[in-house]
């Protein structure tokens, strides 16, 4: 796409619709993949304050959900602009552009209600101008073609880790978080769905797994990521081989406490008796849903013969968003295999690491149209990407008091 028609969109809401696609998941290495955001634009930021508490109660579940609720109202609150965003497992990137920024901040303050009525969790919700990301770091966006009918936001450029530090730093925060009362909660989690069993891996395991390379030059760091892409392909095998989601292992749930999550978000702040209405409402649709996909019914809303094949093709687990993440499925050799690289290039300095297993994974949807625009994040059960983070941080530490950087 000639670079002219990027910049006239680049101050508008057309910016992210108008990124050519790439349709190599190892493009995300390459500069010219990327263009900055707007600096007009706004990075939306959420993630549940004492997660790791949290995590220890057995809130993995409820965590997970309701980062994917809040990218469900945002999405909602764009109404029809097409906005980046990333699912982080504890919360959630989004960037929006000026006319979204008030919908978007009343969607987070609705989340952030929906999460502390509902799972008892304080959400932290923030909005960033890209204006004011520190000078020597940007955001830098790229769209990943998954599927004919997904396309991902990738990040680069350091800026969302930027963002990151400065929600949480005490000198700063108050400067960009939305604090309880502080704007009137709006929006609508129509589309977020959580219907369906954990599902066990194919090979015995399924890894969360996260890589940060450690050098400042683009050029370097780019390689490091294509050699742990190349590494993760040798190890595990192509796409398919690894792929923590197979049609054979897709099975719908009528348990009642895997059910909760979607009846409680899609009910907050509407009483018991409308969230046990919502679960009956659900276990019903989950019964329509498995008789309409045992039987290859084809209806107006979609040819369910292909749901489950279609929802593989748009399950979310591989992304870049200034750190490498990826959901596996394989043997225990094989991650040992892996592992024992990373743990090379570790002690060489040239990356950190976190990963986590488990023997299946985790899903949690956003499906706004049964026919294709479907969207299904994919992490590791009993933890996941939460639990890698935590290794990865703590082998972060070793780092540092090894090298006094």
């Amino acid at each position: 796409m000639p670079e002219a028609r990027i910049n006239a969109a680049a101050g508008s809401e057309g910016f992210y619709a108008a990124l050519p696609p790439i349709t190599e998941f190892s493009a995300i290495t390459r500069a010219e993949s990327y263009r900055e955001l707007p600096a007009d634009w706004h990075i939306a930021f959420c993630d549940v304050r004492n997660s790791t508490a949290a995590v220890a109660a057995g809130k993995y579940r409820n965590v997970n959900s309701v980062g994917a609720a809040a990218i469900t109202a945002v999405i909602n609150a764009a109404d029809g602009v097409d906005i980046p965003f990333s699912f982080e497992g504890d919360g959630a990137v989004l960037c929006v552009p000026p006319c979204c920024l008030e919908a978007a901040r009343a969607a987070l303050a609705k989340t952030q209600e929906m999460a502390r009525d509902a799972f008892g969790l304080d959400l932290r919700i923030a909005t960033v101008p890209a204006a004011e990301i520190p000078a020597g770091f940007s955001v830098r966006v790229a769209r990943y073609r998954v599927s004919e009918h997904y396309q991902q936001a990738v990040f680069s450029g350091g800026g969302i880790a930027c963002i990151d530090a400065l929600v949480k730093d005490p000198a700063t925060a108050a400067r960009y978080l939305i604090e309880p009362g502080s704007i009137q909660p709006q929006g609508s989690f129509e589309g977020f769905e959580c219907r369906w069993q954990d599902i066990p891996s194919r090979h015995g395991e399924t890894v969360s797994l996260m890589v940060l390379a450690l050098h400042h030059e683009p050029e370097r760091t780019a390689a490091v990521y294509r050699e742990v892409i190349a590494k993760v392909r040798e190890v595990y095998g192509d796409e398919e081989a690894c792929h923590p989601l197979a049609v054979p292992q897709l099975a719908m749930t009528l348990d009642g406490n895997l059910l909760e999550d979607e009846a409680a978000i899609r009910t907050a702040a509407s009483g018991r008796w409308q969230r046990w209405r919502r679960k009956m409402h659900i276990r019903l649709m989950v019964l329509v849903g498995w008789v309409l996909m045992r039987f290859g019914i084809r209806t107006e809303a979609t040819d369910w013969s292909r749901y489950k094949s279609d929802l593989v093709r748009n399950a979310d687990v591989r992304k870049f968003s200034d750190i490498y993440r990826q959901i596996l499925s394989g043997t225990a050799a094989q991650r040992l295999a892996l592992e024992v690289w990373l743990q090379q290039k570790f002690r060489q300095r040239q990356l950190l690491y976190g990963l986590h297993v488990t023997d299946r994974a985790h899903m949690t949807c956003l499906v706004f149209d049964y026919a294709g625009r479907h969207l299904h994040f994919i992490d590791g059960a009993d933890g996941g990407l939460f639990l890698a983070a935590k290794a990865f941080k703590e082998r972060a530490n070793q780092y540092v008091s090894r090298t006094g950087i």
